[in-house]
């Protein structure tokens, strides 16, 4: 069964995009059973896991092997240069070890294609971990993430088990410490077959064990910003602009006498002026601005068959049909040049790129429409120069020729 999309509504159908963000997102589990086994079939297999681990040379932590009864370290399956042996790596897995490949997105195009479409939706990072595990074996004891994460079953099954939330939305900095954190009573369970999705909100205490199959599961991380965040780059915002934030603490507010000689009430004081300057310079327009030119910035571009684009740039015409490099994420904005005249800058996968002021109606479609033809492009150029900002864009690796 072929699925063209590999986008968040594929993932999570039935259930609707509204629906997810309403009833489920940071507030309780969601699972999806869809009895139609090759569902996530396209986005990796056990076969691409043989591949990668045997033939690519990988290093720790791209491969790691875990097994929740047994303490499994990186010796035991790397060399000292941290290279994987793929021969010790495929024993341990025999021997009941689970395979965990992090990040490879980045090796397996149409992983990558499904994480993209996942980075629009959410507006954050995207990381995969998969999880290839033999029969009646477990990777990991009860845990939760500090991040979001989708569940996709590819292959085999597995049987969830839901305890506790201790702690409500984790930051980064909460990790789960088994010594210091109750799992709780276990409040659900369901096996997970070929097809089927589960999402985890970051908190929720969960194990998962493989059932009498080996079993291939993604465990798609949703690398979110939160309010903290934003509240942090303000306060730094602030601090470099108002010199009252950049102070000294008083001196010997460590000691045991400071309190007693009234240097908490100063504090007090000084700490609320603080609190009232950050809301009164605070931007919020300002700050979501910095996160998302940060967001753009990091985000690389992804351009397979880029090298046949360039190569057919001289083929194309006015009614060649064209469209926007799939996923993309941008920002356009009125500058002027050094001698002042008007210009559009784009940004898109850490570059920026800057045009006449006049092509921005064209460039508005040229980087989100998927599909139209040259001559069709709105505003004033006339046919040349539409070709011309086309190739352009083509050669930057924003656009792509359907030809």
């Amino acid at each position: 069964m072929q699925h063209a999309t590999l986008d968040f509504d594929w993932s999570i159908a039935p259930v609707s995009r509204e629906a997810f963000f309403s009833d489920s997102f940071e507030k309780k589990h969601l699972v999806v059973h869809r009895n139609d086994p090759a569902y996530y079939s396209q986005l990796v297999s056990v076969d691409d896991i043989d591949r990668v681990v045997t033939t690519m040379g990988l290093s720790v932590p791209e491969v790691n092997v875990v097994q929740a009864n047994a303490s499994i370290t990186p010796e035991d399956f790397a060399y000292e240069s941290g290279f994987v042996d793929a021969v010790r790596v495929n024993q341990l897995f025999a021997d009941g070890a689970t395979i965990i490949m992090s990040n490879l997105q980045e090796r397996l195009p149409t992983l990558a294609r499904f994480c993209r479409a996942l980075e629009n939706v959410f507006s954050s990072r995207i990381q995969t971990n998969i999880y290839l595990t033999p029969a009646h074996s477990q990777g990991f004891r009860a845990h939760y993430d500090n991040h979001d994460v989708l569940v996709l079953q590819v292959e085999g099954t597995k049987e969830w088990r839901i305890y506790d939330h201790p702690v409500e939305l984790p930051l980064n900095t909460q990790a789960f410490d088994p010594h210091a954190v109750p799992i709780g009573e276990q409040t659900d369970s369901f096996i997970l077959e070929p097809g089927d999705m589960c999402y985890v909100p970051r908190g929720l205490t969960h194990d998962a064990v493989a059932t009498d199959q080996t079993s291939l599961h993604i465990t798609t991380g949703l690398m979110t910003r939160t309010w903290a965040d934003l509240v942090t780059e303000a306060v730094v915002a602030a601090a470099h602009k108002d010199p009252a934030f950049r102070a000294s603490l008083p001196p010997g507010h460590a000691g045991g006498d400071f309190d007693a000689a009234g240097g908490l009430a100063k504090m007090e004081e000084t700490f609320a002026d603080l609190l009232k300057r950050l809301q009164d310079q605070a931007s919020l327009p300002e700050l979501v601005e910095d996160i998302r030119s940060e967001f753009i910035g990091n985000r690389v571009p992804r351009v397979p068959g880029q090298m046949r684009q360039l190569a057919r740039l001289a083929e194309l015409t006015a009614s060649s049909d064209v469209g926007a490099q799939p996923q993309l994420i941008f920002q356009l904005a009125d500058r002027t040049d050094a001698d002042g005249n008007p210009v559009v800058q784009v940004s898109c996968q850490g570059a920026e790129i800057f045009l006449p002021a006049h092509t921005k109606p064209a460039l508005e479609v040229c980087l989100a429409k998927p599909r139209f033809t040259v001559r069709d492009l709105p505003g004033d150029l006339d046919e040349d120069g539409k070709l011309v900002l086309v190739k352009r864009l083509i050669r930057e690796g924003l656009m792509i020729s359907h030809a």
